[in-house]
C-alpha cells in the first residue's frame, strides 16, 4: 500500500514539475511590456513616450474593467495599441515601425508595495518599437498598477523579498504527512524551507 502511495506521489510530483514551465505565475495578471528599438538615448526616450501615451489613454478604460474584459479588449483591439504607439512616435518626430502582440512570456520577481509577483510566465501585451532590441519597460495593466504612482522594489535594491508559492507549500505539507514516521532516517524527499 505504502509503495503504491509513494509511486502515485512521485508521478504527481513529476507532472507538477513538468507543468511548472507552462502554468501562469498568476492567472489574473496582465502585463504591459514596451520594448525599445535600441539602447540609444533617443530610442529609450521614444519608448517612454509610447509608454506614457498608452497609460494616459488606456488608464480610464481599464480602470472600469475586470481581468477577463481587459484580456478580451487587448485581444480584439491590438490595432488601437498600434495606433496609440504610432501617434506617440509621430508626435516625437520619429519614424519607427510598431508591432503589438498579446502573448505569454516570462518575467522576474517584482514587488509593488505589499504585492509580490513571483518570477514566472504571465499574460502580456508587448509593444515592440522598430527592431525591439533595446531595454524594455513593463508594469501591470491588470491589476492596474501602471496607472498608479507606485514605489517599486526589487531584490538587491535595499530590501529582501521572500515569496512563497501556496501550491508548493501544500505539496510539501502533503509529503510530510504521507512519509511521517515511515522513513524518518532515510527520507526519500528532502524539502528545503
Amino acid at each position: 500500500m505504502q509503495g503504491n502511495m509513494r509511486f502515485a506521489c512521485t508521478i504527481f510530483l513529476l507532472l507538477l514539475l513538468f507543468a511548472q514551465g507552462t502554468v501562469l505565475a498568476k492567472g489574473n495578471v496582465i502585463r504591459l511590456h514596451v520594448i525599445a528599438n535600441s539602447n540609444s538615448p533617443g530610442d529609450q526616450q521614444l519608448k517612454e513616450r509610447v509608454r506614457d501615451k498608452i497609460i494616459a489613454e488606456l488608464g480610464p478604460v481599464f480602470a472600469e474593467m475586470e481581468q477577463r474584459q481587459v484580456a478580451a479588449w487587448l485581444e480584439d483591439n491590438q490595432d488601437v495599441l498600434v495606433n496609440l504607439a504610432a501617434v506617440a512616435v509621430t508626435e516625437a518626430g520619429e519614424d519607427c515601425p510598431v508591432r503589438v502582440r498579446f502573448t505569454v512570456e516570462g518575467y522576474p520577481l517584482r514587488a509593488y508595495r505589499e504585492n509580490i509577483y513571483p518570477e514566472g510566465r504571465y499574460r502580456s501585451v508587448q509593444v515592440i518599437l522598430g527592431k525591439g532590441q533595446g531595454r524594455n519597460w513593463w508594469c501591470l495593466l491588470f491589476p492596474p498598477l501602471c496607472f498608479v504612482s507606485e514605489t517599486v522594489a526589487e531584490p538587491g535594491e535595499g530590501q529582501e523579498i521572500e515569496g512563497r508559492i501556496w501550491l508548493w507549500e501544500k505539496i510539501k505539507e502533503l509529503f510530510r504527512k504521507l512519509f511521517q514516521g515511515s522513513c524518518q532516517q532515510d527520507s526519500f524527499f528532502v524539502f528545503p524551507d
